[in-house]
């Protein structure tokens, strides 16, 4: 009885182990998107919040996804997703730089233009309800 006890609280605390580790190499929750330790503007949620995860790196990412997913379905075309891409590019570029420097006007511009190129994805693949 003792050693069936051992081996079954041996067995899941190995499991525990692998599904922690599994869960933590899948997304590193302290990084920006980019591999960073430390996200722009010196702070998980920087002097004055995340603005949404706008410096978390994470929201170009989820965008770049999503426009992914809707080419992949055909309800984007080519051309459009080149141009969707080119400004969620320009827009991370934009991030990196306002978000290490602190500039949280501009990093609320930045949030806000994140937002209308999810609904610019959203109306191109005629999935948009206006806002």
């Amino acid at each position: 009885m003792k050693t069936t006890t051992k081996v079954l609280a041996t067995a899941l605390a190995l499991g525990s182990a692998m599904a922690l580790g599994g869960t933590a190499s899948a997304h590193d929750w302290r990084g920006n998107g980019w591999g960073y330790a430390q996200p722009y503007g010196g702070g998980w949620q920087g002097d004055r919040g995340d603005f949404g995860g706008t410096c978390s790196g994470q929201r170009g990412y989820g965008l770049e996804r999503q426009l992914r997913w809707q080419v992949n379905r055909g309800r984007i075309d080519g051309w459009t997703a080149q141009r969707i891409q080119g400004a969620i590019d320009k827009l991370q570029w934009k991030e990196q730089h306002e978000c290490s420097e602190g500039d949280w006007r501009a990093v609320g511009k930045i949030s806000r233009d994140y937002d209308r190129i999810g609904d610019w994805i959203a109306r191109e693949s005629g999935g948009y309800w206006g806002r």
